[in-house]
């Protein structure tokens, strides 16, 4: 199992997007994703548990590129 943590978000963040990507590589709902979102902004920690080690990888790296600073936990 891996973890992801959403720390924080850089100046124009794409919130959009990240509700997006949330929902196709983690599967989690657009209402959970829209949750996530407004806790970043409200700067709260969002910490992400995620089954496949690879996968956490690749959504950290896509999360990155929208504006979100974030680190992954092994």
């Amino acid at each position: 199992m891996a973890k992801i943590v959403l720390d924080s978000w850089r100046e124009g963040i794409k919130g959009v997007s990240f509700v997006k990507l949330q929902k196709e590589i983690l599967g989690i709902d657009l209402k959970e994703g829209k949750t996530n979102l407004d806790n970043l902004l409200e700067d709260i920690q969002i910490i992400l548990e995620i089954d496949n080690e690879n996968l956490a990888k690749y959504f950290l790296k896509e999360v990155d590129k929208l504006g979100v600073n974030c680190k992954f936990i092994k």
